[in-house]
């Protein structure tokens, strides 16, 4: 691996942990590419704690938007996620549209106010926490991939409440929905997405496995590293989230 690729493995080692985790069942040649797109995510989705007032912030994402046009263009600015997703998006031709969707949807985040209605929430979820688990599938089994991408949309909607719901404060829910309320619509949404397993290409298996902690943590929520590792390990093993 190059500089820039390590880069982009220690950023998501770091700060998401269960992507990283999920990356080590995809194949080697696979890896690298998932890792800089989910190290994209990361860079987009910390934003919010890294500035000071939401101005700053859409400083922010509008470089990325930037960076988005030339990564297009083939003009990669030296950054080590813009090189590495250069690399992402000529091998396994990431749309641009949903690229820009992970910048564009979080500057609702900047502002730290609750979604408007649940149709809202489902909106910005599906722009970012499914958009990447379809990415990343679009990565791993190429043309293929578009069989799952109903099942993508169920599951980050699932897994991406499920990580909303224990916030303090709960930014992103509804105006009205309490916390039992959230949980029971996340498992809707997980059920309704493994229903679908079956339309969901096995080389694209490991771009779902996140999606198999989202009873982890409805119920608890800061499950142990251990057991993250053994959920996801057992769900590997039996093809299944």
């Amino acid at each position: 691996m190059n500089a820039a690729a390590d880069h982009c493995r220690d950023l998501v080692r770091t700060l998401d942990k269960d992507r990283y985790l999920a990356s080590l069942f995809a194949p080697d040649g696979k890896r690298p590419l998932l890792l800089a797109l989910y190290a994209y995510d990361v860079e987009i989705a910390r934003i919010r704690d890294l500035v000071s007032e939401p101005a700053i912030g859409l400083i922010r994402q509008q470089w990325w938007l930037d960076t988005l046009d030339g990564i297009f263009a083939g003009t990669t600015p030296a950054h080590p996620v813009a090189e590495e997703l250069a690399r992402a998006v000529q091998a396994a031709g990431l749309p641009k549209h949903a690229l820009e969707g992970l910048v564009t949807a979080r500057e609702f985040d900047l502002h730290g106010e609750p979604m408007a209605n649940l149709e809202a929430m489902e909106i910005h979820l599906g722009e970012t926490s499914s958009a990447v688990i379809q990415m990343a599938s679009l990565i791993l089994a190429g043309d293929a991939a578009r069989h799952s991408a109903e099942a993508a949309g169920f599951a980050g909607v699932a897994l991406g409440l499920a990580r909303l719901v224990h916030e303090t404060p709960p930014r992103h829910l509804p105006r009205g929905m309490d916390k039992a309320a959230a949980i029971a619509h996340a498992r809707r949404r997980l059920g309704q997405a493994r229903a679908l397993r079956g339309t969901i290409a096995p080389d694209a298996r490991p771009a779902f496995l996140p999606v198999s902690l989202t009873g982890l943590y409805l119920a608890n929520p800061a499950p142990s590293q251990f057991r993250r590792q053994l959920t996801m390990w057992w769900s590997a093993r039996r093809n299944r989230f």
